[in-house]
């Protein structure tokens, strides 16, 4: 893992924004919210997370505000990533979210599956600083 020492955007160019982040492993869910966090500032940069697409469920049809972002691991118990994007997807409330799916699996097949499912981005783990936070900026951008 790169160390967190530069920006890639001005913290006052960006809106207040809400990201949910969806992994089974709680060092994953605790890098990516200190990278977010660095990159955005925790006051521009709410973090909502869970353990799997199951709890993403829940906390999307129970939580007062809509994400802007979603970053979801693609293999986790209980509900995967995929089947969480379909899901997603099929509630017309949800359809301005974007999706990033993330995993260390690199075959074409399963990126082609992931887009396919709804995901509009696929970020392969082990990932960098940089690597996150390109993405997201691109995401905002558009």
């Amino acid at each position: 893992m790169e160390l967190l020492t530069y920006s890639t955007i001005e913290v006052g160019a960006i809106k207040a924004m809400k990201i949910m982040v969806l992994d089974d492993n709680p060092e994953i869910l605790l890098m990516v919210t200190a990278m977010l966090h660095s990159a955005y500032g925790s006051d521009n940069c709410m973090i909502i997370s869970g353990r799997n697409g199951t709890e993403g469920l829940t906390l999307l049809l129970e939580g007062d505000e809509t994400p802007d972002i979603i970053l979801t691991n693609l293999r986790m118990p209980h509900m995967d990533g995929m089947t969480f994007v379909a899901e997603v997807r099929h509630n017309n409330a949800w359809d301005k979210i974007r999706v990033v799916m993330m995993s260390a699996v690199t075959s074409s097949e399963i990126m082609s599956q992931a887009i396919t499912s709804g995901a509009e981005a696929y970020l392969r783990k082990p990932f960098t600083y940089r690597d996150l936070t390109t993405m997201i900026n691109d995401m905002l951008a558009n």
